[in-house]
């Protein structure tokens, strides 16, 4: 066997490794600091501040993947306040980008509800009002099932780039998200309803903390699920996908090995 078929083969099994989403991995990389408990307490705290806490939040989600993408054999970076302004600045951009998806998409959502309870009482009209309320009613939660699914899977590659390239110019490259949506699709589908399932789990055991636990709770599934997006980013470079560009990176946290 020849070395470049040699290589091939590796590369060919490094692939169909890193085409399995390792569902439990986004949470159990959290615990993997010595101090997880303070870090996600202090993270926490985020969502105590309104407004802005929550955008502080979100940088800090990115910069956890920017970590890994960056430096995967690592451990997650450390939530630090010291870096409050770095981290609420990288917020805005997916919070941004997201708000403008969502003003595409409510006009979407508003036609196909009323073309369809239209067409409804068009087809059957003198029928019985309780029908017609009925299936306004299915159609509602029909299309609002439909567009939750087709947000989401255009939603998290569109602030993905916008939380690591930290750039308008370069988070709205429609022909990226398309090819990342093509081939990571099913990936992102079962992570919404592992991270839909498993929340309520946690969360529940947070509110049975005294309620205390609330908070660290919510911050472990945020943190799970920014894993569960890197997953998909790295399934998405091992099948050819373009790299997000990355802005030259100012030294925030110590490196640390994972032990």
């Amino acid at each position: 066997m020849s070395a470049d078929t040699g290589s091939e083969l590796i590369l060919s099994a490094n692939q169909a490794t890193r085409r399995k989403i390792k569902y439990m991995r986004s949470y159990t990389h959290v615990f993997e600091r010595d101090d997880w408990f303070v870090n996600l307490l202090v993270s926490s705290v985020c969502f105590l501040i309104p407004v802005i806490g929550p955008l502080v939040f979100m940088g800090y989600q990115y910069q956890v993947v920017e970590g890994f993408i960056r430096r995967p054999n690592e451990k997650m970076p450390k939530f630090e306040f010291n870096q409050f302004t770095l981290m609420l600045s990288r917020g805005v951009y997916p919070v941004v980008a997201s708000l403008v998806l969502q003003c595409l998409m409510a006009p979407l959502y508003l036609f196909s509800v009323l073309s369809s309870s239209l067409a409804f009482a068009l087809l059957h009209e003198g029928s019985e009002p309780i029908a017609l309320t009925i299936f306004i009613a299915i159609s509602i939660a029909f299309a609002n099932i439909v567009v939750f699914f087709v947000i989401h899977l255009i939603m998290a590659p569109l602030m993905l780039r916008a939380g690591i390239s930290q750039s308008f110019s370069k988070t709205f490259n429609f022909r990226w998200i398309r090819s990342f949506v093509r081939t990571v699709w099913l990936e992102e589908i079962t992570s919404i309803l592992f991270c839909t399932i498993s929340s309520m789990v946690v969360s529940i055991i947070g509110i049975l903390m005294c309620c205390v636990g609330f908070y660290p709770a919510t911050a472990l599934v945020m943190l799970a699920m920014t894993h569960l997006t890197y997953q998909q980013y790295e399934i998405f470079l091992a099948n050819g996908g373009e790299p997000i560009p990355l802005k030259e990176e100012t030294p925030c946290y110590p490196v640390e090995q994972p032990q």
